[in-house]
């Protein structure tokens, strides 16, 4: 096995010997390869069971390459999410939670808020209120009591508990009628995974002692981001068996105190619960000297530029308002790329980055998507290609055709499914997609040919199936050419989707495929060419060698609400700056609009973000 070059600190972590630790890793530090290396150190030993938890499916895909899994002699060891762990314990364990079959996980925010809609109409009295508010006003209460039930799983408490302000006690109600209805659909939720493994483990001293005496090591990534839920799922796991856990993290970036994550749990009852010894990794082998120094004045850190001659750039730019912002970027994004076609003076001043300046070496990056709106109108305008980067799970079908396919395809996998059921009478407008008279009056009629094809699918047939649909497109008078290019997109993505799953699991089942693809834990990789326009929380993971950070006027960056509300969401979004100035290796542009329009028309003065009032 080939050894990878590391600093004498990242030595130290990757050979400490048996223990729990904590390692306060700041952003560029070699994390990653620190954690890569002492998990491969470990598998050398034939006794080690490792389980290495992620916070994304990228960062566990990152890990696996890098393990090389396949030329390990031992495989005793676990990568993935908190999410796909907790899958892979329902798949063989979900009788034990009172499920028939094992449910199907509805990934889709509009299936929650419909879900929410049901139970709101469930009571007459709900109802008669609910009915009677503003379109807006329903939005927002749709939106409190989806907040409330995930607050309950992820703080792990009873509903009660959290009824703060008097006349709330009817939140209390459509939980459990939230619960009961996903329950006859023989569905859960996200946050039900995590939730209910816990009490799978709090509850069966059985099941938590064959899954304690399956690893004797546990590693955790990005250990800022666990919110209660994940951090007593990690106690309730290791109960008395294990002892030896590493947690890394980088308390500056943590982003996600909107989902109850806070680097208490790693700093402080990880620390006091585990006994963990501290061990801080403050060096930065991604970013150049002037992003390192930009970031160290934002969060007044010392963090060490290590064996880098790379100066980089760092530049400010206050303009007259959005649009001169959106110049300014589209410009000097213009004077970079054709750098190539300039003297050899000017060009020597860029010779930080590697290779040619081309658009995918550059992102643009913003706290909320409204402030690329005159940055997306130029980049069209002058056909400069780009992509929005998406941080959304799951599969969505925009083509009406697989939209029906998909509808069909979950219920035939769940027969209980009654949200879907609902939405594929709907799409189709009958009462029975059964009846074949019904289905020859539908506006979609060749909903006939999906149900044929569903009906027999299995995991055996699935991709000659698909295959099947693909030559009815082809041959069809019902779909004009683009709508045949775009079906056969979105069947191309399922045939590789599926081609990628049944090679990783020895019994693929439908049920299984289905689950995976909503916890993204299989998704066919797009190319996207261009530059990357993304928000920062998106964009959390991942660096470019070019960065634009746009939006910087207080009020965006931080925003509004964490201003108002103060304390720890404001500091949030400090750290949230942080991870901003940190994605980028090389150069980084900072830059805000002196004037603002408002949503209602209005035009209001801005300052700069208080976060950069040192520069």
């Amino acid at each position: 096995m080939s050894k990878i070059n590391l600093s004498p600190k990242q030595s130290l972590i990757v050979n400490l010997g048996e223990g729990s630790y904590l390692i306060e890793a700041s952003a560029g530090s070699g994390k990653t390869r620190v954690l890569t290396e002492r998990v491969k150190n470990l598998l050398e030993d034939n006794s080690s069971k490792i389980l290495a938890i992620t916070f994304t499916n990228k960062a566990s895909e990152e890990l696996k390459e890098r393990l090389e899994l396949d030329k390990l002699k031992n495989k005793n060891v676990f990568v993935g999410t908190f999410h796909s762990f907790c899958q892979s314990i329902l798949e063989s364990r979900f009788k034990l939670l009172g499920f028939q079959k094992m449910p199907h996980i509805f990934e889709d925010e509009s299936d929650r808020i419909e879900i929410v809609e049901e139970a709101i109409k469930s009571v007459p009295y709900f109802t008669d209120i609910y009915e009677g508010l503003e379109s807006k006003d329903k939005t927002g209460y749709k939106s409190k009591v989806l907040s409330f039930i995930s607050s309950v799983k992820r703080e792990l408490a009873e509903p009660e508990d959290l009824i703060t302000d008097e006349g709330e006690e009817h939140l209390l109600l459509l939980y459990n009628e939230y619960q009961d209805i996903l329950k006859s659909n023989n569905a859960i939720d996200f946050d039900d995974l995590i939730w209910f493994v816990y009490k799978l483990f709090s509850n069966n001293e059985a099941v938590q002692n064959l899954y304690s005496k399956s690893y004797n090591y546990i590693f955790i990534d990005e250990g800022q981001d666990l919110n209660k839920a994940q951090y007593y799922l990690l106690k309730s796991l290791c109960g008395d068996q294990i002892k030896n856990v590493m947690i890394v993290g980088d308390p500056n970036q943590s982003i996600y105190g909107f989902n109850g994550s806070a680097p208490k749990y790693m700093q402080k009852f990880f620390v006091e619960d585990f006994n963990a010894q501290k061990i801080t990794l403050d060096e930065n082998y991604r970013c150049s000297k002037q992003v390192i120094d930009a970031a160290n004045k934002l969060m007044q850190l010392s963090v060490e530029a290590v064996n880098y001659v790379i100066e980089g750039h760092f530049e400010m730019y206050k303009a007259s308002g959005e649009k001169d912002e959106a110049k300014y970027v589209v410009e000097k994004i213009d004077y970079l790329i054709n750098l190539k076609n300039i003297k050899c003076l000017e060009k020597e001043n860029y010779k930080d980055i590697e290779g040619e300046i081309d658009y995918s070496k550059i992102a643009i990056l913003g706290r909320n998507k409204f402030v690329f709106k005159y940055i997306e109108e130029l980049l069209q305008e002058k056909n400069i290609p780009y992509y929005f980067k998406s941080g959304n799970v799951g599969v969505k079908f925009e083509t009406i055709f697989m939209k029906l396919f998909d509808y069909y395809f979950r219920i035939k996998i769940n027969p209980s499914d009654k949200l879907h059921n609902k939405r594929l009478k709907t799409l189709l407008k009958v009462n029975n997609f059964e009846n074949e008279d019904e289905i020859s009056k539908s506006k979609y009629d060749y909903f006939q040919f999906i149900r044929e094809i569903i009906s027999v699918l299995t995991e055996d047939n699935f991709k000659k199936s698909l295959q099947s649909i693909s030559d009815f497109i082809k041959k069809s008078t019902t779909f004009n050419d683009d709508e045949k290019a775009q079906i056969h997109n979105e069947l191309e993505e399922v045939i590789e989707l599926w081609k990628e799953y049944s090679f990783n699991n020895l019994k693929p089942t439908l049920t299984g495929f289905k689950n995976t693809i909503s916890l993204g834990l299989i998704k066919r990789d797009l190319k996207q060419e261009g530059i990357c326009i993304s928000t920062v929380h998106t964009m959390k993971g991942q660096e470019s060698e070019i960065v634009f950070l746009v939006g910087l006027d207080d009020g965006t960056f931080p925003y509004y609400l964490a201003i108002q509300n103060g304390g720890e969401e404001l500091s949030q979004e400090k750290n949230n700056l942080y991870v901003a100035f940190t994605r980028a290796k090389r150069f980084l542009y900072v830059s805000y609009p002196s004037v603002r329009m408002m949503p209602w028309g209005d035009y209001k003065s801005r300052i700069k973000s208080r976060f950069l009032t040192d520069f």
